[in-house]
């Protein structure tokens, strides 16, 4: 038998690039006996290009072509659309298209990258995806919301218990939000040749749904609704970067974060956080000069220049900045604490390695992972609003006085040592493979 997989999702994202080769690896090193496998990525251009191709995969050229710094920057994000405009999303999708005739796949992994799945399906390219989180009806309605978005006006001053019996309450009002409905999107998507839109919106729900989807989480996190999902959205477990450059960190940053006179922290925005998000956390770390810790910031290019970083950091010898790709989980394992935004590799890179962590979110899913660690005891999610210095120094100096922390988030640790979510994974696409080939 043989069995052809483009994989397909936004790699601008250092998570969305590293899941996909966590679960093509993943699929390679399970694939049975006699099976011939292959596996080619597609890709309109990521500075992360190269960690694919030293994971030993192929990759296909794709328009259009973009920088690939972010994914904000190549599609033009206007918040709440995802799209700058029509146009752009149209130019995605009939790239896709064009790759996808060309190259004639058995099947589509993708991550939440839209474009893929309306182009896949509009070929009749069976699909498989890998979410954070179960973007379904039945999760979104009935819990996965743990407090109210912090972009929601007003409300969001409330005190944490109301803003979450709120949103426990109304978790419904959330498939009403202005994000779930995407205009230029489903515009682009009809000019494509998709049915039923007739030229309006398509729904969160409808965009990026695939025949077997994946949410790479820990179950317990969603086990108040994950009876209430379809068969075909399997909850596997956690799934983060597991390969980097190097087998160890750079000497000069090993060395930062082995402070044998006080507190090692890693602070990091990932390659979707914001610039002065990053800016504030570094402010925090240099507020009063009698913290004993020493701080590893990563200034990623997308997120911050390293000029800049360095600037805010003002020569202080606590703060190592640097720009390199830090092979997150051996720094995550050296930190007392990982500052962060709440992408989902990055939250799960620190649980794994039983670090907690001081978050902060750009959107709803980032919000939801956060959540879930801090209502496990894991670490603390400061609001947008309150992402000051002393807040943020407060939040850090309260993990660190509280040993809590991080025994719980040993336990979370645990967990996923005892749930394999990549095995996982590549079984339930492997029987989902052979089932459609019988």
């Amino acid at each position: 038998m043989h069995t052809y997989i483009i994989v397909s999702a936004a790699f601008q994202d250092a998570g969305d690039t590293t899941r996909a080769i966590a679960l093509a690896t993943a699929l390679r090193e399970h694939c049975p006996e006699g099976h011939e496998l292959k596996i080619d990525f597609l890709s309109c251009g990521s500075r992360f290009e190269p960690i694919i191709r030293r994971a030993g995969f192929n990759i296909v050229p794709c328009e259009p072509r973009v920088p690939g710094l972010s994914v904000a920057d190549d599609l033009g994000w206007d918040f709440p659309e995802f799209f700058g405009s029509e146009g752009i999303a149209r130019t995605f999708i009939e790239g896709q298209l064009e790759a996808f005739r060309t190259l004639r796949p058995d099947v589509v992994l993708h991550g939440m990258w839209p474009v893929t799945s309306i182009a896949a399906r509009l070929l009749g390219i069976r699909t498989i995806n890998f979410l954070p989180l179960p973007v379904h009806r039945a999760a979104f309605t009935n819990g996965l919301i743990r407090d109210l978005p912090d972009m929601v006006p007003g409300f969001t001053r409330l005190p944490r218990p109301a803003r979450q019996w709120l949103a426990g309450h109304f978790s419904h009002l959330m498939a009403y939000a202005p994000t779930m409905k995407q205009h230029r999107l489903g515009a682009a998507a009809t000019a494509c040749g998709w049915p039923g839109l007739k030229g309006g919106p398509i729904s969160l729900f409808d965009m990026n749904t695939a025949d077997l989807n994946l949410v790479n989480d820990l179950p317990s996190f969603h086990a108040d609704y994950s009876h209430l999902l379809p068969e075909n959205v399997v909850i596997t477990g956690a799934l983060f970067a597991q390969i980097h450059d190097t087998a160890e960190l750079d000497a000069d940053i090993a060395a930062h974060l082995h402070n044998d006179d006080g507190t090692s922290i890693l602070v990091t925005m990932g390659s979707s956080g914001t610039k002065e998000f990053l800016l504030e956390a570094i402010r925090a770390l240099i507020l009063n000069r009698n913290d004993n810790w020493n701080a590893v910031v990563l200034a990623a290019p997308a997120v911050c220049s390293l000029k800049e970083a360095r600037s805010v950091a003002n020569d202080d010898p606590r703060i190592l900045v640097t720009d390199r790709f830090i092979p997150a989980p051996a720094a995550t394992a050296l930190a007392d604490v990982v500052i962060m935004h709440g992408g989902q590799g990055t939250v799960q890179t620190a649980i794994a390695a039983g670090t907690p962590v001081v978050g902060v979110a750009l959107q709803v899913e980032q919000q939801t992972n956060l959540d879930n660690v801090m209502n496990a005891g894991a670490g603390i999610r400061i609001q947008r609003r309150s992402w000051r210095p002393d807040s943020i120094r407060a939040a850090v100096k309260t993990v660190l006085a509280d040993s809590n922390y991080k025994v719980h988030a040993m336990e979370l640790a645990e967990a996923i040592r005892t749930m394999d979510g990549a095995k996982k994974a590549a079984d339930v696409m492997w029987n989902f493979l052979l089932e459609e080939e019988k």
